[in-house]
């Protein structure tokens, strides 16, 4: 057996798909091949997660939002860890931290083969075309930097090719794993319909809203949970009140335990109107959950809208709506449907699989390296 490779993993203060990817990756990694350090944001939960776990952790102030003076320390402070490192990879996580870890190792002598996982769509439909240009721009000047993308759906990928213009060649897709396991359910009384997501515009979580006041007038019982919190829960809150379905909806806030209750629920929605993956998705079908989500981006690389999951329109409450009371109408078809995506999520979005696929990759690069002389030079 070779020496171990060191897979140095940089983070930025991160919720959410990053955060359990990285611990998922931690976790499984095999220890006899790889040596991991993780260098993220102090006094943050992905920090004090990876220390409570064992495994060697850096601080670095690295902030979510652009600062050009401070980011310009961070990516020095960074080099210089780097340095010392000496990392036979490094992976970044998400657009910022993959600024800030490229700009850092083009400084460096010894440059490590350099991995980005990208786990969100970059562009959205508040972004004008002057500003899509400029980020384009900068990305694809950026690109030589790193060795191979890591794209979380097939969708993310074919966005980063036709609206980026990055060289498909150099991106792998990956989808995202879950930790499969079992949790206890609770009798319930009525219906209960809910979704996990944080409260922002592009989660839909208003959709689900509007969409719940509909499903009321068929299933008056039915109660509607929201899990999750963020900029836009004093609105969701006001929208309840508005379409008169306030009482029957509880914000339950963010959450530790989300997955125990989301094995409760009747139906789970993603109503989402931009989603790269849903890793929410397949923590709701890996339960045995029937699902309604939105049509778009990775979703329908996740459930196929007949046998697995519902598929709904994007923004559409009307569609969402009539989804759900389907479900709730029909047990036969809900337990049937909920048994098939179960069964498909536990296929194809494991963990372990995730895990094999990326180690697969580091051992792939460090190979390449080695051929070409191990060191890159800048």
């Amino acid at each position: 057996m070779g020496e171990k490779l060191t897979i140095a993993y940089l983070v930025r203060p991160a919720e959410g798909g990053i955060k359990s990817q990285l611990l998922a990756l931690l976790s499984g990694l095999d220890s006899a091949r790889f040596k991991p350090v993780v260098i993220c944001p102090p006094a943050t939960s992905v920090f004090r997660e990876v220390e409570q776990s064992g495994h060697e952790v850096i601080p670095l102030p690295l902030v979510g939002e652009l600062d050009p003076i401070r980011d310009l320390w961070t990516v020095f402070r960074l080099r210089r860890i780097l340095g010392r490192l000496k990392p036979d990879v490094l992976h970044i996580h998400g657009a910022k931290a993959g600024l800030i870890g490229r700009l850092a190792t083009a400084l460096l002598r010894r440059r490590p083969r350099v991995v980005l996982t990208v786990h969100s769509f970059v562009f959205d439909h508040h972004m004008g075309p002057r500003k899509r240009a400029i980020v384009a721009c900068v990305e694809r000047c950026l690109s030589p930097l790193v060795d191979r993308i890591i794209a979380v759906s097939q969708a993310l990928k074919d966005e980063l090719v036709s609206q980026m213009r990055l060289t498909p060649e150099k991106i792998t897709v990956i989808y995202n794993g879950v930790t499969f396991r079992e949790v206890r359910r609770s009798p319930g009384t009525g219906p209960r319909i809910g979704t996990v997501a944080r409260l922002a515009p592009q989660k839909g979580v208003d959709h689900f809203i509007r969409a719940a006041a509909i499903v009321l007038k068929r299933f008056p019982s039915a109660r509607f949970l929201v899990v999750g919190d963020g900029p836009l829960r004093q609105t969701l809150e006001t929208l309840a009140d508005t379409v008169g379905a306030r009482d029957s909806i509880d914000f339950l806030g963010f959450r530790t335990d989300a997955l125990s209750v989301v094995a409760d629920l009747d139906v789970f929605v993603l109503a989402s109107t931009r989603e790269a993956f849903g890793l929410t998705l397949v923590e709701a079908l890996s339960q045995e959950v029937p699902v309604v989500a939105s049509r778009v981006g990775g979703i329908p690389e996740i459930v196929d809208g007949s046998t697995t999951g519902f598929l709904a329109e994007p923004g559409d409450a009307d569609d969402i709506a009539a989804r759900v009371c389907q479900l709730l109408a029909d047990k036969e078809l809900a337990a049937r449907i909920a048994r098939e995506g179960c069964r498909s999520v536990r296929c194809r979005f494991s963990s372990d699989r995730m895990v094999t696929e990326i180690q697969d990759l580091y051992l792939g690069l460090a190979s390449n390296a080695r051929r070409s002389g191990t060191v890159q030079s800048r």
